[in-house]
């Protein structure tokens, strides 16, 4: 819309808004908060403050609104969305490869990641966990060798199971811990889950199916606030190729799996294990990390360097730093926008941090470097940057919307 939205229509907003708002505050409680609606009216408002939903405030002429927008017509005090978090690890056999000599393997520093992360995360996230390969038995001729390689030379004709069922993303679209509140009882369901790959093996990574269903179930639950899926591979595409389907490995179809997500807000962030050739593909993870809208740094696809890597020499630090970082990202900064009875003029919105007693204005920045921007069917915004990083470092610091202006842009 342009600059000929009424003030008829920003007066809409001050009705009580459902706010999809989740619990969780920027210093990592579970509180649960809604978000207040700060000295809003419509035209004539006479300036001061009101109570939420109140009638004191910013609106038309004369109004006193923040400096962004002295005569707002709406000020929203928000809290961050409600996360909805799906991990989806890869579980195949390459993950029983051996980091360093102390008799840890790329799955069990996984999976001690994990329960690291899933102990930190607060109650109020709601998290769920998926498994691939999944469908297929395990299989018993495959071993990790003294040269630390898979090897499934004792595997007799047939005796590796077929693509159907594993490459099939309606297999994934059922997760099998679903995703629920992330109380004592999910975690141990996600942690029983983990721990029965500790000494199974199983074949092949299909990645693009696993993606694909994720995005269909997260999609299928029209969960409130903000969904995404964090996926952890070792490997590249394997095993789904046929006679029928010869390109079934080819990563562009996890590229368009992930492309799909992002226009139904959903997104995908990788990380990859990387150790020489035993490894995942870097430039294949970056393509997907890109395409997810999910890059941990601005201009990384130049580099090839999107994913978020994690190395075997030091696995664990890079796995929390992983961790960390899209946990910040994903958790703590985003927010919803207010529901409305009407399609909001998307040019009139400002974004304020107070942080350590000093409010910012946050300019809208598209390329994801240091600002805010909508996601995808811009019901929510993300902040980036130096942005994020100011709510991880004040546990006080407060997030605005205010309606009415012209948005202030990089």
């Amino acid at each position: 819309m342009g600059r000929s939205t009424s003030k008829a229509f920003f007066s809409s907003l001050l009705l009580p808004a459902a706010f999809l708002v989740g619990a969780f505050a920027a210093c990592g409680t579970s509180e649960q908060t809604l978000p207040t609606i700060v000295g809003a009216t419509g035209v004539g408002g006479s300036g001061g403050g009101g109570d939420a939903g109140g009638t004191g405030g910013a609106g038309g002429e004369g109004g006193s609104g923040p400096e962004v927008c002295p005569n707002a017509l709406a000020v929203h005090a928000v809290q961050p969305a409600q996360s909805n978090l799906l991990f989806l690890v890869d579980r195949s056999g390459s993950m029983h490869i051996r980091v360093g000599s102390g008799g840890d393997t790329r799955w069990s520093l996984t999976k001690a990641g994990l329960y690291e992360v899933f102990d930190t995360l607060p109650p109020a996230v709601v998290g769920g966990l998926s498994l691939f390969p999944w469908g297929d038995k395990p299989v018993t001729c495959c071993k990790i060798t003294a040269s630390n390689i898979v090897d499934c030379n004792a595997c007799a004709n047939g005796s590796l199971p077929e693509p159907p069922v594993r490459c099939d993303a309606a297999t994934y679209a059922n997760v099998p811990v679903p995703l629920a509140p992330l109380d004592v009882s999910q975690l141990d369901l996600m942690k029983a889950l983990a721990t029965t790959v500790d000494k199974e093996f199983y074949w092949g990574t299909p990645l693009a199916p696993a993606v694909k269903g994720s995005i269909d179930a997260l999609s299928n639950l029209s969960l409130p606030g903000v969904s995404s899926i964090v996926v952890l591979t070792d490997g590249q595409p394997t095993s789904c190729d046929t006679a029928a389907d010869p390109d079934a490995n080819d990563i562009q179809r996890a590229i368009d799996a992930v492309t799909e997500g992002v226009g139904l807000a959903i997104r995908t962030y990788v990380v990859g294990v990387y150790d020489t050739a035993n490894g995942a593909n870097p430039e294949y993870l970056s393509y997907l990390a890109h395409a997810a809208g999910t890059d941990r740094y601005p201009g990384c696809e130049a580099s090839l360097d999107c994913a978020y890597p994690v190395n075997a020499k030091s696995f664990a630090t890079d796995f929390s730093a992983a961790m960390s970082s899209i946990a910040l990202e994903a958790m703590n900064c985003s927010f919803d926008v207010p529901e409305t009875m009407g399609a909001p003029d998307y040019d009139k919105v400002n974004l304020t941090v107070e942080s350590k007693g000093v409010s910012k204005v946050v300019p809208q920045d598209t390329t994801h470097a240091d600002g805010w921007d909508y996601l995808a069917g811009k019901k929510q915004v993300q902040l980036y940057g130096a942005a994020c990083q100011a709510l991880k470092d004040d546990p006080s610091a407060k997030v605005t919307i205010v309606l009415g202006c012209e948005t202030v842009g990089n």
